[in-house]
């Protein structure tokens, strides 16, 4: 399967609290160069007490992924390290995560307890010319100079080799930036035995039950995984002879709230618990206390931290907006047949809108438990006795005396697959799912044999906000202090010219363009201008 590693690049190496750290990532193998082994990579914020402060889960696509990071007032001042893994790296005996420093400056706090390093350099004066890596390439800006809130567009040339970039454009503010403080893992020895699943078709999520009882039997219980919502994902699995389970979730909403349950008779003679995310170990990391910045950079500290402060009060009006997932099947489709109730008379409860509008059900008693059946009786006889799988938002509902004085008002759709239906290790006799209005059933629902935990899920896809100041007037009597103008990741560059457009800021000063990413034969480029706002 090949060993992979990960590349993280952020838009900076000091952030100030309330302002956003954005991150683009590379997962790159010695093969294809961009990995198609993992598709979700973890990423955590570790301060200098090596606790992890921020953990997520990132999307990979064909190895590429991004997101970001709103940085709380609550840190204080200091080195944190980013770190980023898969879980198949987490396998390697040696090097099995990337590393990069950043440093936080808290501007509130009163005194900045840092230790100045004096064995470094003095920032070096920019220059304009652009720094290129692979020849002849220029990126082209139409002129150095442009008024605030000015268009700018840039131009980007078709010989640029085809591979994956972003766009990172700020402001030069002579804070000094923390240099080559990237560890990437070269060399990498992957250990025959293997303790993390490789998370290659979606996220992985394990866990295992205990008995209650003295010998009881763990094996091949069927589990079920519900993650509630109008677009739920719904999973079954079964346990092996130790009363393990793992569940694969390959579909993409940013609901974490997750109910796990036992879909057994017997169900309440077990406990389950759902096994934390994999993380590495990080008992080697070395943290410097030393920093580049000292007190006559604190003006510029002020100026940069009340400009975010001004930001963050019209954060409103400049909201990222988020793409939602495309994947919206569920996992029945097309085979149920749906009964929207608006369509229909309204009846006051559940058991009486069943009774009188689904035909394809009826009520019958499962262990002195009133149950939901198919009422054609051919397939109940031949497959098994047990009755439908209930589903309400996505949760298995093995209880239903819940449901039945449920006020149907609060009812949107009752779906009926009338047949019965393998799904995992489970031939279910026939599936009921009911979307409330409000997609909130679950929170009102209790059954003390149900796992209710969050897991992590992935950061949804973002579009950055970016003012557009020559449509609209709305924006006019906004103050824009934007040190970021630009954070673009993802740009896939095929060889045909690119024209990406901005505006400037209110700040006036030096501001850098950075484009920099992965070709497709492996190469990390980057290139550099600068321009003024005056």
């Amino acid at each position: 399967m090949g060993t992979e590693s990960l590349l993280v690049k952020t838009n900076t190496s000091v952030v100030l609290t309330g302002e956003t750290l954005y991150y683009q990532l590379y997962c790159l193998n010695k093969t294809t160069v961009f990995s198609d082994i993992s598709e979700v990579a973890y990423l955590e914020v570790i301060n200098n007490r090596k606790e992890s402060i921020f953990k997520t889960k990132i999307s990979l696509k064909n190895g590429i992924g991004s997101g970001d990071y709103f940085i709380p007032t609550t840190l204080t001042t200091g080195n944190y390290k980013l770190i980023a893994y898969t879980s198949w790296m987490l396998n390697n005996s040696q090097n099995n995560f990337f590393e990069k420093d950043f440093t936080v400056i808290n501007p509130f706090e009163e005194h900045i307890n840092m230790i100045i390093d004096s064995t470094s350099k003095k920032p070096e004066v920019y220059k304009t010319e652009t720094k290129n890596t692979s020849e002849g390439i220029v990126l082209n800006l139409g002129k150095e100079k442009y008024f605030k809130r000015e268009k700018a567009t840039l131009v980007i040339p078709k010989t640029l080799d085809k591979g994956n970039y972003f766009l990172n454009i700020r402001k030069i503010d002579f804070i000094p930036t923390n240099s080559n403080n990237e560890i990437i893992n070269t060399d990498i020895n992957l250990k025959q035995d293997i303790k993390v699943l490789p998370e290659t078709r979606g996220e992985i999520i394990t866990g295992y039950i205990t008995s209650k009882a003295a010998n009881a039997n763990l094996n091949s219980k069927i589990v079920t995984l519900s993650i509630p919502g109008k677009n739920f994902i719904f999973k079954t699995t079964k346990t092996n002879s130790s009363g393990k389970f793992t569940f694969l979730i390959d579909k993409q909403t940013s609901a974490s709230n997750c109910y796990v349950q036992l879909s057994e008779s017997d169900r309440e003679n077990y406990a389950i618990t759902v096994d934390k995310t994999p993380s590495p170990d990080l008992s080697n990391l070395i943290f410097s206390n030393k920093t580049t910045i000292s007190p006559k950079n604190l003006k510029a500290i002020q100026e940069r931290s009340l400009a975010t402060q001004v930001e963050n009060v019209y954060f409103s009006q400049k909201k990222d907006s988020l793409i939602e997932a495309v994947n919206t099947d569920l996992f029945f489709e097309p085979t149920e047949k749906n009964y929207n109730l608006d369509s229909f008379e309204r009846f006051r409860t559940f058991k009486e809108t069943i009774i009188e509008i689904v035909t394809e059900l009826n009520f019958k008693d499962y262990n002195q438990v009133p149950s939901l059946y198919l009422r054609n009786s051919k397939f109940n006889i031949t497959q098994s006795p047990e009755p439908c799988l209930v589903l309400v938002d996505g949760l298995q509902i093995q209880d239903i005396n819940a449901l039945l004085n449920y006020n149907a008002y609060q009812i949107e759709s009752i779906s009926v697959v009338d047949k019965p239906y393998c799904y995992g290790p489970k031939i279910f006799n026939g599936i009921v799912s009911i979307i409330t209005k409000n997609n909130d059933f679950a929170n009102i629902y209790t059954d003390k044999n149900i796992l209710k935990t969050m897991i992590l899920r992935p950061e949804p896809a973002k579009v950055y906000f970016e003012p557009k100041y020559e449509i609209s007037n709305t924006l006019n009597r906004v103050p824009d202090y934007r040190y970021q103008l630009l954070w673009k990741p993802n740009i896939a560059f095929k060889n045909s010219e690119m024209a990406i457009s901005f505006y400037m800021s209110d700040i006036a000063g030096d501001y850098e363009i950075m484009l920099e990413g992965v070709t497709e034969t492996g190469n990390y480029i980057h290139f550099y201008k600068t321009f003024k706002i005056e």
